[in-house]
């Protein structure tokens, strides 16, 4: 019941974030015009800055070497994610677009909004290294895979056609701008500053309280403004239409309820069989079980949204999962805890 109490506070106050965003679109306190300078102000300095702050604040190589087990288990859960929904949207047969967005839409959970003070509270103790070290693997991923699914699926018709005719000079050129495409999206805010963030630690080097006092509470700003932000786009986007989708419902089970626990007992099962130690403890799996669960990652509908790039259908995973997970976290923790 304590897990279930912890759970139920946090996205309550989510749900009350989202309401306060609806609410002042509805009442034209702000439009469209304002919601794109809160996801620029959200995506170029409070993700990024929450990210570096809760990496370096009280983590060195000691932690780092301890608890390295907990990147392992990020790793071992993202790569096991990309590949079971790259296969769910084959099997649904989805295409294009529509493809990229569902599996970014349950290949990235809220870790950031919802996973940080999560765990935060379940784990108070090595709540916080845990989530430092997450957020390596976590960010990393996310702003170069994540931004690549979100980005507009364009027919690759002309671009075989033009390699056929230029011959090999077409085919090098064309590889010359996927690998720069490639190296451009490792150059964002959010990625340099976990890069800097992992430097500072290898280091040894501390950043001062106070820096990092206010870089904590500019970080903070981050989840209730990005809630009021999607909650404002609820209300200019039709995201109500993903409810139409066979996909969402087969979707949801499989990420929030089938794969966390698939993972608890594969994670427990390799580590009570394993001949040699290994460097991951039971409330590593916990975490990452928790962290496997979660509904969808806002960011993903403000990169969709950034490209116009059906916004409508990974808005609508975000509410829907959001809002889903209510009960599949509590019934998850029901299970493990």
């Amino acid at each position: 019941m304590g897990q279930f109490g912890v759970m139920i506070g946090q996205l309550v106050g989510f749900f009350i974030m989202l309401l306060v965003g609806y609410g002042c679109v509805r009442l034209r306190f702000y439009g469209k015009v304002a919601l794109d300078g809160m996801c620029s102000l959200l995506l170029n300095v409070l993700i990024p800055v929450l990210v570096f702050s809760n990496a370096v604040d009280g983590t060195d190589r000691s932690h780092l070497e301890a608890n390295w087990g907990v990147m392992l288990l990020t790793a071992v859960m993202y790569g096991l994610l990309i590949v079971t929904f790259w296969a769910f949207a084959h099997l649904l047969r989805l295409k294009g677009s529509r493809s990229h967005v569902f599996q970014a839409s349950l290949i990235f959970g809220n870790a950031g909004f919802i996973g940080i003070p999560l765990i935060m509270a379940l784990f108070p103790k090595e709540g916080a290294i845990y989530v430092a070290l997450m957020s390596i693997i976590d960010q990393a991923l996310l702003w170069t895979y994540g931004v690549w699914l979100c980005e507009p699926v364009q027919s690759q018709g002309g671009s075989d056609s033009q390699a056929k005719t230029d011959g090999i000079t077409g085919g090098l050129h064309a590889l010359g701008v996927r690998v720069l495409n490639l190296l451009r999206r490792f150059v964002n805010p959010a990625f340099i500053g976990v890069m800097i963030a992992l430097a500072l630690i290898l280091l040894g080097a501390k950043v001062p309280q106070m820096i990092l006092k206010p870089l904590h509470t500019i970080g903070n700003m981050a989840t209730p403004m990005s809630l009021i932000y999607l909650g404002g786009l609820f209300a200019l986007t039709k995201w109500w239409n993903v409810l139409r989708r066979y996909e969402l419902y087969v979707g949801l089970v499989a990420k929030m309820v089938v794969f966390p626990l698939a993972l608890y007992a594969l994670l427990t099962q390799v580590v009570s069989i394993s001949p040699v130690p290994l460097p991951i403890t039971h409330d590593m799996i916990l975490v990452i079980t928790v962290i496997a669960g979660l509904p969808t990652m806002t960011t993903i509908a403000m990169f969709t949204g950034r490209k116009d790039n059906m916004p409508e259908y990974a808005v609508g995973f975000v509410l829907v999962s959001t809002l889903f997970s209510l009960c599949s976290l509590a019934l998850v923790s029901a299970i493990v805890f």
